[in-house]
């Protein structure tokens, strides 16, 4: 569903991104940690064609996004970190632009929006400004924005970054859903708990590159831990991520002679 090869973006002397290749199939979930800076956004916004990469190539459902960037915006639904939410229109009226930029049937898009609205708990405020929203209804707005359409491959960043706990269990059982009717998910996230309890294939970023991308077995592998036997225990996820972006710091800095 998603083939990245080769992808980088510079902003003058800085290289935001590092050549990053990475393959999602159908159904599939990647999950990309790292701290701010380690390119994970960027990453995001190439993929989504918000902004234009400096190189590599982008194919989302076999479709190039340079030689065709709308056909493979309307396979993609993006979610970024800040909403970015049009404040003096409703919820419902909202959703129902975007519906309709979608293409969406009227009846289609007005069902879609209805039961999306109930199942984040938003049908009461639908009607109310989105400027009036804390930041955790904002966040489930910008959800549904980028899933209306029901896309092919979802890219969302730290989606559940202001929701409260039972709120971000309904997030990631929605994703879920997505997920398991075939929609591959590309997610950001800087909780080590939310990538290991997330199927898939996790990139470990750092500073631009991907050091590591595999499942949790796999970068256990990468990582050079061993199981700590005296508590009977796997490394868990933040430690393999300690160990990875700490060897690599380690490579990359020169030994004095």
């Amino acid at each position: 569903m998603l083939e990245v090869h080769g992808l980088a973006k510079r902003y003058g002397e800085v290289l935001a991104l590092h050549s990053l290749s990475v393959r999602v199939e159908q159904g599939q979930c990647l999950v990309l940690l790292g701290r701010n800076g380690a390119g994970k956004t960027t990453a995001l916004r190439c993929i989504a064609g918000v902004i234009v990469p400096t190189s590599g190539t982008v194919r989302v459902d076999g479709i190039d996004s340079a030689s065709d960037p709308a056909a493979v915006r309307a396979k993609v639904g993006l979610m970024p970190e800040v909403p970015g939410l049009y404040e003096r229109m409703s919820a419902r009226t909202y959703l129902d632009y975007f519906g309709s930029i979608y293409d969406l049937e009227s009846a289609l898009r007005h069902r879609r929006i209805e039961e999306l609205l109930e199942k984040f708990e938003l049908v009461d405020a639908a009607d109310r400004w989105l400027g009036s929203y804390s930041k955790g209804m904002r966040q489930k707005i910008a959800l549904i924005r980028a899933t209306l359409h029901r896309p092919r491959l979802v890219l969302a960043d730290e989606p559940t970054s202001a929701l409260d706990p039972d709120s971000a269990r309904r997030a990631w059982e929605y994703l879920k859903e997505l997920q398991d009717d075939g929609c591959a998910l590309v997610i950001c996230t800087h909780s080590m708990e939310e990538a290991e309890t997330l199927s898939g294939q996790i990139g470990i970023m750092s500073a631009g590159r991907a050091l590591a991308v595999g499942d949790l077995a796999e970068l256990r592998g990468r990582s050079g831990l061993k199981s700590r036997r005296e508590l009977r225990e796997l490394p868990t996820l933040q430690d393999i991520y300690l160990a990875i972006v700490g060897n690599h710091h380690e490579l990359a800095e020169p030994r004095s002679a």
